[in-house]
């Protein structure tokens, strides 16, 4: 995500990314009371609001969507899309055709869109060629520097990923299936599932992997526990060997930044720009190969020292909110000199 707050407080943007109403989002109701929600704190929030902003109303998902536009057209302010997902791409069910519609509909309304997916860049363009389009990556926080890998007899895998995600069900698919394999290689390691909801895990929690404590599913975590994690790992998995929803961004930007040695299908990146296999993390094309690169690096970790330095350096090269904010803020000052803006 952009950040947004940096620029919300000079009062030219009305920053409708309020994180609080996707915890809400984990079923049909859930997702139904939060837009209604959302509409009746977000809307009177929004006039008072715009009435000292400038020019910008600013939004993020379906749920800050339709308030921007009750602005945009009340109160005649331009609108910005910030991280425009388009849901059409995320099912495969008949409804996509309705999702698509919407899309469409919320693009044409929004006047600048800014996006940190390359495909919807591509994919808006050829929508509406005339729409102002920005692609901006995402960031994230690079931590401290580690050392090299310390020697353990037993080694910390991880996956993070919202368990109501189809994809991330396979994933998690992939990573028992890994479990086992390192298991017959008899490797001493333990693999960390976080993520929720709760209830999405209870299919998983009889599978022998997880009934012999190789695998451990700990749902939804503090930010200090996943710190703490984090300190603690050494490799995150990113297990998607077949086109997604995208990957996982975001997690992977994550695991790089705590130096961890990245193991990847060919898909886990979701196409972000400038990361190399081989030079920043491990690809593998299959869970049979994941299984051949997470024992070699159990045995021999030191040598993958360079690896997981490599993608810490990245992150603060070309990831780091220091780094992605720049672009950012200036697309917004180019937007706010226009005539009109």
């Amino acid at each position: 995500m952009c950040p947004t707050t940096r620029v919300a407080k000079a009062g030219d943007v009305v920053d409708l990314g309020l994180p609080f109403f996707r915890t809400l989002t984990n079923s049909s109701l859930g997702r139904m009371i939060a837009l209604l929600l959302f509409s009746l704190i977000a809307i009177p929030a929004i006039v008072g609001s715009s009435l000292r902003s400038r020019f910008m109303i600013q939004y993020e998902s379906l749920y800050s969507a339709f308030p921007a536009l009750v602005a945009k057209i009340l109160l005649r302010k331009k609108v910005i899309g910030d991280e425009v997902i388009l849901m059409s791409r995320e099912t495969k069910s008949p409804l996509r055709y309705v999702l698509h519609a919407f899309d469409r509909f919320f693009i044409r309304m929004t006047d600048y869109v800014i996006t940190s997916s390359s495909s919807a860049e591509v994919l808006i363009r050829k929508w509406f060629p005339r729409k102002p389009v920005c692609l901006v990556m995402n960031g994230v926080e690079p931590v401290k520097r580690r050392g090299n890998p310390p020697s353990r007899d037993r080694h910390e895998l991880i996956f993070v990923g919202s368990l109501s995600s189809p994809e991330n069900r396979v994933a998690i698919d992939n990573v028992l299936r890994l479990a086992e394999l390192l298991e017959r290689k008899k490797i001493e390691f333990h693999i960390s599932v976080v993520g929720g909801p709760w209830s999405y895990a209870a299919p998983y929690l009889e599978d022998n992997m997880v009934r012999c404590g190789r695998v451990t599913f700990k749902g939804t975590i503090k930010g200090s526990e996943m710190l703490e994690l984090y300190s603690t790992a050494s490799v995150g998995l990113l297990p998607f060997f077949t086109p997604s929803g995208g990957g996982q961004k975001i997690k992977a930007l994550e695991y790089l930044a705590h130096q961890l040695l990245v193991l990847s299908g060919p898909y886990g990146f979701g196409y972000l720009p400038g990361i190399v296999p081989g030079v920043h993390y491990l690809e593998a094309a299959n869970v049979v190969e994941m299984s051949e690169r997470a024992a070699d690096f159990v045995s021999h970790p030191a040598a993958y020292s360079r690896i997981a330095e490599a993608g810490r350096q990245l992150i603060e090269r070309q990831f780091s909110w220091d780094a992605t904010s720049k672009p950012y803020l200036e697309i917004l000052g180019a937007i706010e000199s226009q005539k009109g803006g």
